[in-house]
């Protein structure tokens, strides 16, 4: 079946602002047959107080009126008006906040009987001054990661450890079960000159996470998004993580990780293709 497992919202901040209707419209026209709504769950107040980095990007990772009520029943409504052309899934991306595990098992612990699908993210790993964003932009990738950990493979092999930490982590029964966009870390490849470099301390990295979603029966966002963003170029995860989690057997569910209506369906067929090779 076709299916979009990362998609995001008007409740979004960092997002495009256009209605979800009007991305849930794009999706039936390009002939979803299930679409998961999943957006960010709030962040703890004194978390965002806290980070180092400028008003106005901070605000961004707000959710609208900081009301995820208002999101599930929006999802809800539009579940049901397009319940005969698509299955809408209420879902969520959740962050991995290694300090704030109580207000996620918190939100988890209310919220989690109504998410029909959600995904565990690492956005953040600790670096100069606190916690520090891998997928901000070049300029802050480096004064608050790659001035704190000397080189790109340090910031990397402490991205997948931060994943690993998430994996393990006891976020309550409703904990999700999908880890999204892996390769995250290599939002700036191109920009590092570091596409298509993996030593063999990361490629060890990732194969330890690989057999730890495989031992806990998780599946893998295989997320189209580091297609179209300029320094990156290719999908999270690579393709050879791709290969591996399929030779592996671990469910690889596509994502369009949709900040706007014209994200919808990008690089699925490239993704598709990914997959299907991976089970051969």
């Amino acid at each position: 079946m076709k299916r979009d497992g990362h998609t995001h919202s008007h409740f979004c901040q960092h997002a495009s602002g256009e209605e979800t209707e009007e991305f849930i419209l794009r999706a039936i026209e390009q002939g979803f047959e299930v679409y998961s709504v999943t957006e960010h769950l709030p962040f703890p107040e004194n978390y965002l107080e806290a980070l180092p980095l400028e008003r106005e990007f901070i605000d961004s990772l707000k959710i609208k009126d900081n009301d995820f009520d208002a999101y599930i029943r929006e999802i809800e409504r539009l579940k049901k008006k397009y319940r005969d052309k698509v299955h809408i899934l209420i879902g969520a991306e959740i962050d991995f906040l290694p300090a704030h595990l109580d207000f996620s098992r918190d939100y988890l612990k209310e919220y989690g009987p109504y998410l029909e699908d959600a995904l565990l993210s690492v956005h953040m790993i600790y670096g100069t001054g606190g916690p520090r964003c891998i997928d901000h932009n070049p300029a802050d990738f480096t004064e608050g990661l790659l001035d704190y950990y000397s080189t790109y493979e340090n910031v990397q092999l402490e991205y997948y450890r931060m994943v690993q930490e998430a994996l393990a982590a006891d976020m309550g029964p409703c904990k999700p079960k999908r880890i999204g966009h892996l390769t995250l870390c290599n939002k700036f490849q191109h920009y590092f000159n570091q596409a298509g470099i993996i030593g063999e301390p990361v490629k060890e990295a990732i194969l330890n996470v690989l057999g730890q979603i495989k031992e806990k029966g998780y599946e893998l966002d295989v997320n189209a998004a580091g297609l179209f963003k300029e320094f990156c170029r290719e999908i999270y995860p690579s393709p050879w993580i791709i290969k591996t989690a399929g030779e592996m057997k671990i469910p690889l569910v596509y994502g369009s990780d949709a900040h706007a209506v014209e994200h919808i369906g990008r690089g699925y067929d490239i993704c598709k293709a990914l997959v299907c090779g991976s089970k051969t």
